[in-house]
């Protein structure tokens, strides 16, 4: 079974749009065995009453985790992951960039490979703005610098994996530093990392919560930056 986990974070005005294509998914794929948990993480708008007055809520064909207080995007993926069920993980955004459906096609693409192999499963976006590219690319070569090893665009979405690879996964960062600390951890557990292009999407509504201007791109590498170097910093890690 996969578990696909969807942190959502003041997206009322993509939930409507979000849970609709949940339920798609749900329809096209009903010989899958397929676990959708959303993650509440602690929004202020009205995106948990929503979900909690939508059918799939209530006929439990979805699983709501409530956090309280948003402390970051990594923390609402870790507390995610932990509740569930599923041989195989993934997660994705909610704003609906990256298409559910193609999510599910990767993953019955590379079912073999998770089966056979210890690896990750990620996408690589197609179809992106050239700032958005550049950006990209500067952090793949930062990267490169300073762990010696390449991970091509970071944040794409989806990552699918096998549930036994959480484990792995002991003190992870609670802000938007996640992905990269996941990559990394792959890497140094010597797993091969696939990748499968993925178009992404115009954001349906609402407002991006990572790097979606100039200045919020600028925010999240420096403050990526600073994760990698207490990273290297770290003995354990080393």
């Amino acid at each position: 079974m996969l578990s696909l986990v969807i942190p959502c974070f003041n997206e009322e005005e993509n939930l409507n749009k979000l849970l609709d294509c949940i339920d798609l998914l749900y329809k096209k794929y009903s010989e899958e065995r397929i676990e959708v948990i959303i993650v509440d993480n602690g929004s202020t708008d009205n995106s948990n009453e929503l979900i909690k007055k939508n059918n799939l809520f209530l006929d439990k064909k979805i699983n709501l985790i409530e956090i309280e207080k948003n402390v970051g995007y990594g923390d609402g993926i870790t507390k995610g992951i932990s509740s569930c069920t599923g041989n195989f993980v993934a997660w994705c955004h909610a704003d609906l960039q990256a298409d559910l459906e193609d999510i599910i096609e990767i993953f019955l693409k590379s079912k073999q490979k998770l089966k056979n192999e210890d690896c990750i499963i990620k996408g690589k976006r197609i179809n992106r703005g050239i700032l958005d590219a550049i950006f990209t690319s500067g952090m793949t070569v930062i990267t490169f610098l300073l762990f010696q090893t390449i991970l091509n665009d970071i944040n794409a979405q989806p990552k699918i994996f096998r549930k036994s690879f959480i484990k792995k996964l002991d003190n992870p960062p609670k802000d938007f530093s996640y992905d990269l600390f996941f990559l990394l951890r792959a890497r140094k557990e010597f797993l091969s990392i696939y990748e499968y292009p993925i178009v992404w999407n115009k954001r349906y509504a609402g407002q991006a919560k990572g790097g979606g201007s100039i200045k919020l791109k600028i925010k999240l590498t420096l403050r990526t930056l600073k994760f990698m170097f207490k990273l290297l910093k770290n003995s354990k890690w080393n």
